[in-house]
C-alpha cells in the first residue's frame, strides 16, 4: 500500500501445522501485502540467542515491535502468522497480551488488524508437521511435541469476531480468498 493509506495488519493465528505460512503466502500473493511470517524473526535470532531464553524473547518482542510500528507509520499493511500453542508460563495470557500490543500499533498510526484464526482437527495437524516443506522455515516436526502443545493449548479466538477457517475443511486458496473478502468487507476488524 502506499504511505497515505491506512494500513491493515492481518495477522493470522492458529496451533502448529494449521497451514498459517501456506495461507499467508497466497493470500501475499493475491493482494500484494508483504508476509512477515514468525519465522523471519525466530531464525534470525537463533544464531544469537538460545532459543526460548529470555534473551531471545526479548531480542524478539522488540523486532517484531519495531517492524510493525515502522510499517503502521509508513501506512504499509502486512501480513504476520503467530502460532498460537506457546509453551511458556502463563501462555495464553502473554500470546493475548502480544496480540493485543500489535493491534494497539496500528491503531496508533490509524491502521487496523483483521485477526485470522485457522484451526484443524488433531489428526489433521499431525499429519501436516511431518511435512518436508516445514524443514525450510525450522518449524515443529514432532508429533509428540505437536501433542503436548496442543495438551495446553486454549484454542478459543482471541476475540468473538475474529474470522475462524477450519483448515480440514477448506484449503488454502479457498482460506486466502475468505481472508480477502473479509478485508473488502472491512471486518472482521479489531474488536
Amino acid at each position: 500500500m502506499t504511505e497515505d493509506t491506512r494500513a491493515t495488519l492481518v495477522y493470522i493465528y492458529g496451533p502448529p501445522a494449521s497451514g498459517k505460512l501456506t495461507i499467508a503466502e497466497r493470500l501475499s500473493e493475491l493482494t500484494g501485502m508483504p508476509l512477515f511470517h514468525n519465522h523471519l524473526t525466530t531464525n534470525a535470532l537463533r544464531p544469537v540467542f538460545p532459543f526460548g531464553s529470555p534473551a531471545f524473547m526479548e531480542a524478539n518482542r522488540k523486532m517484531r515491535l519495531a517492524v510493525f510500528d515502522v510499517a503502521a507509520s509508513a501506512g504499509i499493511s502486512l501480513i504476520f502468522t503467530n502460532n498460537s500453542a506457546w509453551s511458556v508460563p502463563n501462555a495464553r495470557v502473554r500470546f493475548e497480551e502480544t496480540a493485543e500490543s500489535y493491534r494497539r500499533i496500528m491503531e496508533a498510526h490509524g491502521g487496523r488488524t483483521v485477526f485470522v484464526r485457522l484451526t484443524a482437527p488433531q489428526s489433521a495437524l499431525e499429519e501436516r508437521v511431518t511435512n518436508d516443506s516445514r524443514r525450510a522455515h525450522d518449524k515443529l516436526l514432532d508429533v509428540v511435541r505437536l501433542r503436548e502443545l496442543l495438551a495446553d493449548l486454549d484454542a478459543s479466538p482471541l476475540h468473538p469476531d475474529d474470522l475462524t477457517i477450519d483448515t480440514g475443511q477448506t484449503g488454502p486458496e479457498n482460506s486466502a480468498q475468505m481472508i480477502m473478502a473479509a478485508l473488502h468487507e472491512g471486518a472482521p476488524a479489531d474488536a
